[in-house]
């Protein structure tokens, strides 16, 4: 076993290559249980989707403070020190969710954001640390694999363990896994690892502010182009999960058909290493821009079918499996452009990302849907991604 994982890997040792694996699996899997679970406990406490929306758009604000904050934190506190941290606030979050109440949720919420910026740094630093810059095109698809596969059971488990199972087990299995992710780094050698990436200074040797990284990111345009195409992937995922069990629900099919169109749509995942091939073979850059563009025809083709349930429903899921594509190619065009030395600073401000994507989004829909029927939701998200495919044609052609 440890002979084809390593080969799977790429120029990675067996071990690390089973490290990864784990943390992979890990860190998916402890997010994808909650990712349905928690917004209809908060569906059901607040009352309303207004509400929820509000709830996740603050909490998005608290999430991109702790990923600008965090180089300054790996400055003073070793890395297995941060993970310890980031794993108490995961077992923390679990037992706010648990508690069912208001400040509970809001606190749940809060720390679920924090550790999931703290670990998306951590784990691509420590890939960064043990996976050659040449061998990124073929690593990131095959991560992208595992963490996709956790995708497409984990939100239907999450839900099903809590109903049927017993209440709040879900969020019991979720800190196990978060304990178990801390086991791992510290298993494998992962958590002890001290870089300069790690430790960034001035040249004068004092520890810079957090939002001077902004400038110095910005000043790097492979690294914002990476950033926004990166922000064009996570916003059409973030209507694909919102939006899709919305429009089931207005076609008169029950919540179990919103479930399997979701779960239908996460299915082609496990295409991503065929992605992968066609991207090493026809680049990056390529990939892209086609993906994106496909991804783009087809989800406005779903807003424009809304007379006919069936048709749009199976574009929907065409478009999911166009998407996958998009996720091929990970985060290559970052981890490709970004310097030995500014690992950490510049990784905690790409990871805003998730962060942006789940604030403009919610805004751009809301007036979206102030002027238009819920097809104009789907349309708006097929254009941003034909200009995504537009700015894929600004990456290296060699990438």
């Amino acid at each position: 076993m440890r002979a084809p994982i390593a080969q799977l890997f790429g120029r990675v040792t067996a071990d690390r290559a089973n490290a990864f694996v784990l943390l992979f699996l890990l860190d998916a899997a402890y997010r994808a249980l909650l990712i349905t679970i928690v917004p209809q406990r908060a569906y059901a406490i607040l009352g309303s989707a207004a509400g929820v929306t509000l709830l996740y758009f603050g909490v998005s604000v608290a999430g991109l403070a702790v990923s600008l904050y965090l180089p300054a934190i790996l400055d003073r506190v070793a890395r297995g020190t941060v993970l310890a941290g980031a794993t108490l606030l995961s077992v923390a979050a679990c037992a706010m969710f648990a508690s069912g109440s208001l400040p509970g949720l809001v606190f749940g919420l809060v720390f679920q954001t924090a550790v999931g910026a703290i670990l998306e740094v951590l784990i691509n630093v420590a890939m960064l640390d043990h996976v050659a810059r040449r061998d990124l095109n073929r690593f990131e698809p095959r991560r992208l694999l595992y963490a996709g596969s956790a995708f497409v059971l984990g939100p239907f488990v999450g839900v099903a363990l809590d109903s049927n199972v017993a209440h709040n087990l879900t969020f019991a299995i979720a800190a196990a896994l978060a304990i178990m992710l801390l086991l791992s780094f510290h298993r494998f050698g992962l958590a002890d690892t001290d870089t300069q990436a790690l430790r960034p200074r001035t040249q004068s040797g004092e520890r810079p502010n957090p939002l001077s990284l902004v400038p110095k990111f910005a000043a790097q345009p492979r690294l914002v182009l990476a950033w926004v195409l990166a922000i064009g992937r996570t916003g059409w995922w973030y209507m694909y999960f919102i939006y899709t069990p919305i429009l089931v629900a207005g076609y008169g099919y029950s919540a179990d058909v919103g479930g399997a169109i979701v779960s239908a749509g996460m299915i082609p995942m496990f295409l991503i290493r065929t992605w992968a091939r066609l991207g090493a073979r026809h680049g990056i850059r390529e990939l892209l821009t086609w993906a994106y563009a496909i991804t783009g025809i087809v989800t406005i083709s779903v807003g424009l079918t809304g007379n006919l349930p069936k048709l749009s429903l199976a574009l929907m899921c065409l478009a999911a499996c166009c998407a996958t594509a998009i996720d091929g190619a990970g985060n290559v065009p970052f981890l490709r452009a970004v310097r030995p030395l500014q690992r950490a600073q510049m990784t905690s401000v790409f990871m805003t990302f998730r962060h942006v994507a789940s604030l403009t989004m919610p805004a751009m829909f809301t007036l979206v849907l102030s002027v238009a029927p819920l097809a104009g939701v789907f349309i708006a998200s097929g254009v941003i991604a034909l200009s995504m495919s537009a700015l894929s044609r600004h990456l290296p052609r060699g990438l």
